[in-house]
């Protein structure tokens, strides 16, 4: 009787462990073809043009559209922005005044699948192209590589980092990011193979010392989104000059809450 029962738990236990490893398996490829919804977050919502900049569109090698707008301050050097993975540049909108009080001019552009620029994120390498377009719009307008900055924030910084490897840049300037995304989702979905599932990987540790112009890192100890440690080890990782600017803003916040020490800081590390 007693073996007849002992039975009968291990038959029910193999198939409530059976039941639980199909639903687990069945997560995971629900996780692998539908990530892309949990990471790129764009918004077609239409917005009215600011009358100061130009709006233009820039050819990727993969011969789609990118909307841009190109911000001409006058200026000897020029920045690209490489914005976040929310929206689209017009929430960007209020960096224009730094370009202005910092008296460079701006190329900020929208990944594709981003409001009006054509077709979709498929693959981590669409956004390279995506910023490899950016960069030979702005060497077709006859600035040279030295008087080129490249601006990542958050996940724009994955983009820039791509874009200014083994080029002579002046300077890169990275806010708010992360050392790679396989190691933000191992934290936050610890119970599930990340490194099997996760197609759109941001290795930006893999490539940090390939460049070779000073980086100023941005980062908050406030940063509700990205932990401090994350982006410590990527500055710590970097071997070439760099500098750091602490803030108190959330990651949300951006530049708002310490606007002026923001632009004394940026005047100074891209007047070095």
């Amino acid at each position: 009787m007693k073996s007849k029962k002992k039975k009968v738990i291990i038959y029910m236990f193999l198939r409530v462990f059976k039941l639980f490893l199909i639903t687990y398996i069945l997560f995971c490829f629900f996780i692998f073809f539908i990530q892309k919804a949990f990471i790129f977050f764009p918004t077609k919502t239409i917005h009215a043009i600011p009358n100061n900049v130009e709006e233009l569109y820039i050819k990727t090698s993969d011969n789609l559209k990118l909307n841009a707008w190109f911000k001409d301050n006058k200026s000897k050097k020029v920045v690209i922005f490489f914005h976040w993975n929310w929206w689209n540049m017009f929430y960007n909108l209020s960096r224009l005044k730094i370009y202005d009080d910092l008296n460079f001019s701006v190329l900020m552009f929208d990944y594709r699948g981003y409001w009006k620029s054509e077709w979709e994120i498929k693959k981590e390498n669409d956004l390279y192209i995506d910023g490899e377009a950016a960069y030979r719009y702005l060497k077709a307008k006859w600035y040279k590589d030295e008087d080129i900055i490249l601006w990542g924030q958050s996940m724009g910084w994955a983009i820039a980092i791509n874009t200014a490897k083994n080029r002579n840049i002046d300077s890169l300037v990275v806010e708010s990011t992360f050392y790679s995304m396989s190691r933000m989702a191992k934290k936050q979905f610890s119970y599930l193979p990340i490194s099997i599932l996760l197609r759109y990987k941001f290795n930006s540790f893999e490539k940090i010392n390939d460049i070779k112009s000073k980086v100023l890192f941005i980062h908050s100890k406030n940063d509700e989104m990205i932990d401090y440690k994350n982006w410590l080890d990527l500055y710590n990782l970097y071997k070439w000059e760099k500098y750091f600017l602490e803030t108190t803003w959330t990651h949300n916040e951006w530049f708002l809450s310490d606007y002026e020490l923001y632009v004394e800081k940026l005047k100074e590390f891209l007047n070095k």
